[in-house]
């Protein structure tokens, strides 16, 4: 497997010539199969934004060297809970929850676990992490009427 991550700042950057070569090689060894949850890195080697629902906190937790949860590595601080004060409730929330850092999202793992929800369960919350640790938490808010 080859994956393709985030520059320097944690940003979504097409791939230059001589690393898309690499990678087009690299891919050109593995196998094709239906079971590869790895389309969305063809959009993120050309710089493009995917549609997908981002299931961090929910299907997908990240957990720091500190115990706190967070949505993935590139957005720290969000939630931030310790581990063991994450509830059902949190996971339930986080699920139904788009976070606006998703269509620039390079984290594979994350694009990986939320692949298969990506046609149900549509998320009726909105939040825009800053990803950055000790920020506060912002708020949610709810999309009415949404299906």
């Amino acid at each position: 497997m080859i994956g393709i991550i985030h520059d320097g700042s944690g940003q979504l950057r097409p791939l230059g010539a001589e690393e898309r070569g690499v990678w087009d090689k690299v891919r050109n060894l593995t196998r094709r199969s239906y079971s590869r949850f790895n389309h969305f890195q063809e959009a993120i080697a050309n710089g493009k934004t995917n549609d997908w629902r981002c299931r961090a906190g929910g299907r997908y937790l990240y957990i720091c060297e500190n115990g706190l949860v967070h949505y993935c590595s590139q957005q720290r601080g969000y939630p931030g809970v310790p581990l063991a004060e994450y509830t059902t409730a949190d996971v339930k929330r986080e699920f139904v929850t788009a976070k606006s850092c998703s269509p620039n999202c390079t984290v594979s793992c994350v694009h990986q676990v939320s692949y298969i929800d990506h046609w149900r369960t549509p998320q009726t919350n909105t939040i825009s992490p800053g990803g950055h640790a000790g920020a506060e938490t912002p708020e949610l808010v709810t999309i009415q009427g949404a299906s």
